[in-house]
C-alpha cells in the first residue's frame, strides 16, 4: 500500500482531515464477518449472475457493454482484498485493473467506444483505490492521460444535462490526482468540469422540492408528459434534479466544488442541502426517500438502494472535506440501518427499494416508476447489487483518517486494526467494540518508539455523559463535538471510550416517532408469514391486526446478548391500522380506539424484513 496520505495542495480548500490509503485499516470482529460473508456469498457469484461484471466485460477487453455495474464490482473486490488481507482477490483484482489499463487508446479516452462518462468517472475511482493499494504509477499515467483527452473532449462537445448530473466521480478523481502529481494543468479540467456539471449548490439553497414530487406530478402524468416533451422540457429536467440519488450524489458534488473553489455558497451546500432533503423527506434509515424521485416522510414512501449507496459515498467524502465533520453521524445510521436492510437477513440477496412500515414484500405497485418487483429481495438487479457489494467496503475504510496536525480521527468505532506511520515511527492501533450494540470502545495503542501525537475522537451528537479514559485520567467530553487526546503515546498504551448509549424516542412524520439507541434504529416485527409465489419470489406479508402504538409514559429498557441488542416497552395495539393499497397505512394521528396494553420488543431495523418502525403514540 501506499505509504502516505495526500491533503489537499493549493490552491484548493484544505480540509481537516485525508482517507488513509487502502490497506491501513484492517477489518476485524463483526465488520470482518460481514465482509468475509459477502465475499464468499453474493461478491464471489457476482460475475456468474451478471457476465457484464467480470472478465467479459469491455472495461477489461471483454465485448459486453457494463455501464457503473463493472465499476462498483471492481472498487468492492478491491477495497474487501485489502480490509480482510485477502491476497486471492486481491491478486483477481488487480488482474482486472490491469486489463483496464491495458485497454486505454491512444487519444486517453478507455471502456466502450460508447461508454458514458459516468461509467468512466465512477471506473475512475476503482483505480484511486487500486493506485492507494499498490502505489503503481502506470495509474496516474493513466489518469493523467484521461484528464487530456477529457480536456479536449468538453472543449468540442459540452456535458449534456444528464451527464452534467454525474460529475462527481471524475472530480474526485481528479483532485486526488492533483493532490498526488501537483500537476496544475488538471485543475483547468476539473474547473471546465464544475462550469458544466449540474449546480447542485443553487439547488440545495433554493430547494423547489419540500413536498412529495407526486403531488406535483403523479407517474402517469409524468409518463405522458415525458413522452410528448423533448430532453429540454420540464418533465426530463423534474426527472433529473428531483430524483433522490442524483441529489445524493450531488451532495459531493457540490462539498468538491468548495474544495477546487473555496466559494462560500458550495461551502455551505452540503450541510444545507442535507438539512433540507432530511427535514422533507429523510426516512428512519438515514436516508432519503426517493422511489426513485423524492417522496415526502411518509414512511410506506420507498428508499432506493441506489440513493443509500450515493449517500453513503458522499458523507464519507464530506469527512476529508473542509468542515465536513458533520457528515458522520448521519453515515453511521444510513450503513446500519438502511444498507445493511437492503441485504437480506443471510446476506444472499438485496432489495432495490426499502420500506420503514414494511408490511408486504411480493409483487405491487408501490412504486409506479419503479416496477412491480421493486421490494423484492432477489438477485436480478446489477445495478442495486453492485454498488451495495461497495458500500461496506468503503465504509470500513473510512473509519480513520488522517489529521493536518499529524495524528488519526476516529470517525466511527467498528473494531479493525489501523496501521500507519506517524512521525517516523510505526503505529498500531487495535479497536475492540461491538460498535452500534455497545459504545464501550477499547483501543490498543502498539508503537515502535514512544511518540507525541494527537487522537481526535468523534462524539456523535447521542453520546450524552461521554467520557475517554487513558493512563488513569478520565476527560469528560461532550456531544457532537470531536475530543483531542494529545499526549505522549507509550507502547502498549489502552484508551477505553464510553459514548453511553440511551434509548430514545424520535419524532417523525406527523406525529409518530421512532426508537433510536446510538445509531441504530429499531421496529417491531409483527407476526407474518412466508410464502413463496408462482414466480419463485419470496412473499413477506403481516397478519391482520399488525398495528401497535407505544406508550409515551412508559420506560424503554435495553437488553443486550450475544447476538446484538433489543429494546422493550409498552404498547397498545391499534386494530383501525391496516393498509393502504398496497403498503402500510400511515401510522393514525390520534389512537381513537384504544386496544389492549401489550409488551413491545423492539429489534435493530435490518434485522427483519417485515417491521413497523415510525409508530404512533398514547
Amino acid at each position: 500500500m501506499l505509504t502516505r496520505t495526500f491533503f489537499a495542495r493549493a490552491p484548493l480548500a484544505p480540509g481537516r482531515f485525508a482517507p488513509l490509503p487502502a490497506g491501513a485499516i484492517t477489518a476485524r470482529g463483526e465488520m470482518r464477518d460481514r465482509l468475509i460473508a459477502l465475499r464468499s456469498g453474493l461478491l464471489s457469484r457476482c460475475e456468474s449472475l451478471f457476465p457484464h461484471t467480470g472478465s467479459g466485460s469491455a472495461w477489461f477487453g471483454g465485448g459486453l457493454a457494463s455501464g457503473t455495474d463493472a465499476a462498483n464490482a471492481l472498487e468492492a473486490a478491491l477495497l474487501t482484498s485489502s480490509l480482510l488481507g485477502d491476497e486471492e482477490l486481491r491478486r483477481a483484482s488487480l488482474r482486472l485493473v490491469d486489463a483496464v489499463l491495458s485497454g486505454q487508446r491512444e487519444d486517453g479516452s478507455f471502456g466502450a467506444e460508447d461508454e458514458t462518462f459516468a461509467a468512466r468517472g465512477r471506473m475512475l475511482r476503482a483505480l484511486e483505490a487500486a493506485y492507494s493499494m499498490t502505489g503503481d504509477k502506470r495509474m496516474l499515467t493513466f489518469m493523467l492521460r484521461y484528464m487530456k483527452f477529457l480536456k479536449d473532449a468538453l472543449e468540442e462537445a459540452p456535458l449534456d444535462a444528464d451527464e452534467a448530473m454525474h460529475v462527481s466521480d471524475t472530480l474526485e478523481a481528479g483532485i486526488f490526482l492533483y493532490n498526488v502529481t501537483g500537476q496544475k494543468a488538471i485543475l483547468s479540467v476539473l474547473s471546465t468540469l464544475a462550469a458544466q456539471g449540474a449546480d447542485y449548490s443553487s439547488i440545495f439553497s433554493a430547494f423547489p422540492y419540500r413536498t412529495p414530487v407526486s403531488r406535483t406530478l403523479d407517474a402517469a402524468e409524468l409518463r405522458r408528459v415525458l413522452s410528448t416533451e423533448n430532453e429540454d422540457g420540464y418533465a426530463h429536467h423534474l426527472l433529473r434534479t428531483a430524483d433522490a440519488a442524483n441529489l445524493c450524489e450531488g451532495v459531493r458534488t457540490s462539498a468538491l466544488y468548495a474544495v477546487l473553489t473555496g466559494s462560500g455558497k458550495h461551502l455551505a451546500a452540503p450541510e444545507k442541502g442535507l438539512a433540507r432533503m432530511n427535514k422533507s423527506h429523510g426516512a428512519v434509515c438515514g436516508g432519503i426517500t426517493g422511489d426513485p424521485l423524492l417522496a415526502g416522510s411518509h414512511p410506506s414512501r420507498g428508499v432506493s438502494a441506489a440513493s443509500l449507496c450515493e449517500l453513503a459515498a458522499s458523507l464519507e467524502l464530506l469527512l476529508s472535506c473542509p468542515a465536513g465533520e458533520h457528515a458522520a453521524d448521519q453515515l453511521d445510521t444510513l450503513m446500519y440501518n438502511g444498507v445493511a436492510a437492503a441485504f437480506a437477513p443471510d446476506l444472499h440477496s438485496v432489495q432495490p427499494i426499502q420500506q420503514a412500515n414494511q408490511v408486504r414484500i411480493d409483487r405491487g405497485m408501490r412504486f409506479p416508476l419503479s416496477g412491480d418487483t421493486a421490494n423484492c429481495f432477489s438477485l436480478e438487479d446489477s445495478k442495486t447489487l453492485c454498488a451495495l457489494l461497495a458500500a461496506w467496503p468503503r465504509y470500513a475504510a473510512s473509519q480513520w483518517l488522517l489529521s493536518r496536525d499529524d495524528g488519526l480521527y476516529a470517525a466511527s468505532y467498528a473494531p479493525c486494526q489501523v496501521r500507519y506511520r506517524l512521525s517516523g515511527a510505526s503505529v498500531r492501533l487495535n479497536v475492540e467494540s461491538r460498535y452500534p450494540v455497545s459504545g464501550s470502545i477499547r483501543i490498543s495503542v502498539g508503537l515502535s518508539q514512544s511518540i507525541a501525537f494527537p487522537m481526535h475522537l468523534r462524539i456523535p451528537s447521542w453520546a450524552k455523559g461521554a467520557t475517554a479514559a487513558v493512563a488513569g485520567e478520565i476527560l469528560p467530553a461532550q456531544a457532537g463535538t470531536i475530543l483531542t487526546i494529545n499526549r505522549q503515546w507509550n507502547d502498549g498504551d489502552e484508551l477505553l471510550l464510553t459514548l453511553p448509549m440511551t434509548a430514545q424516542r424520535l419524532s417523525g412524520f406527523h406525529q409518530a416517532v421512532s426508537v433510536a439507541r446510538g445509531p441504530l434504529r429499531f421496529a417491531s416485527v409483527p407476526a407474518y408469514d412466508r410464502t413463496e409465489g408462482a414466480d419463485g419470489r419470496s412473499i413477506f406479508a403481516a397478519r391482520e391486526g399488525f398495528g401497535v402504538a407505544l406508550c409515551q409514559d412508559e420506560d424503554i429498557t435495553a437488553e443486550e446478548t450475544e447476538d446484538g441488542v433489543v429494546l422493550h416497552t409498552r404498547g397498545v395495539t391499534v386494530p383501525q391500522w391496516g393498509m393502504r393499497g398496497e403498503s402500510c397505512d400511515q401510522p393514525p394521528i390520534t389512537v381513537s380506539e384504544q386496544g389492549e396494553r401489550v409488551d413491545v420488543t423492539l429489534v435493530p431495523y435490518a434485522a427483519s424484513p417485515i417491521r413497523l418502525s415510525l409508530f404512533p403514540v398514547v
